[in-house]
């Protein structure tokens, strides 16, 4: 008896990605990850997430060098800006550690595996990008009130406040799909999320990006 065929599957897209992978690889699971480094040469879609979310956490270090070529600091040795400039990066790192985690929401229960896994794929990248968001607007915030306060070390408190936030909510390691799958799977679902992740996107498309 031949094995069932499945389409492909298509959600939308990521950065940088096509969309769409091959057969999901059913039955997989975190043990079947092959590494971070490995992943990346693996051809799958968990591989070329990786490598996107590792290419959009390069801009905050490269804003972090160029930072002292646009902050001109003021006189006081933390510069002139007041102790309360600060309070903006703390707010944002608790905004970004409470909302972060919560994201995907609960999938719906019921669905059957070809459609659990399109709808994973799709929340998972969601909560990604949702993540990287509310991490890097703390370091994003902190330059303005540099500048404004003349103090390169307002710009410091909120890269060191906001960039290990990017590392843990938004890079996709191991512990972090698992996280994001038992959510998924909160309301009963099952989401097939490290089937998809470990499908291999189709060679034409991996030409194309």
């Amino acid at each position: 008896m031949a094995p069932p065929q499945f389409p492909m599957y298509s959600s939308q897209p990521f950065p940088g990605d096509g969309g769409q992978i091959d057969e999901p690889v059913f039955g997989a699971s975190r043990a079947d990850d092959p590494g971070f480094a490995a992943s990346m040469r693996s051809g799958t879609l968990l591989g070329r997430l990786r490598t996107m979310m590792l290419v959009l956490m390069v801009a905050p270090v490269l804003i972090a060098a160029i930072t002292p070529l646009i902050v001109q600091d003021g006189k006081g040795r933390l510069g002139d800006a007041p102790w309360w400039f600060y309070l903006p990066l703390a707010a944002g790192a608790l905004v970004a550690v409470l909302a972060g985690p919560r994201a995907p929401r609960p999938m719906g229960a019921g669905q059957a595996p070809a459609q659990a896994v399109e709808t994973a794929l799709l929340q998972f990248r969601q909560a990604l990008l949702l993540r990287f968001a509310l991490a890097e607007a703390v370091i994003l915030l902190g330059l303005p009130l540099a500048m404004i306060g003349h103090s390169e070390m307002v710009f410091v408190a909120g890269f060191v406040l906001g960039y290990p936030l990017l590392i843990r909510l938004a890079l996709p390691t191991t512990g972090t799909v698992d996280r994001i799958r038992r959510r998924l799977e909160a309301g009963g679902a099952e989401s097939h999320l490290w089937a998809g992740l470990l499908a291999r996107v189709p060679r034409s498309k991996a030409s194309k990006s």
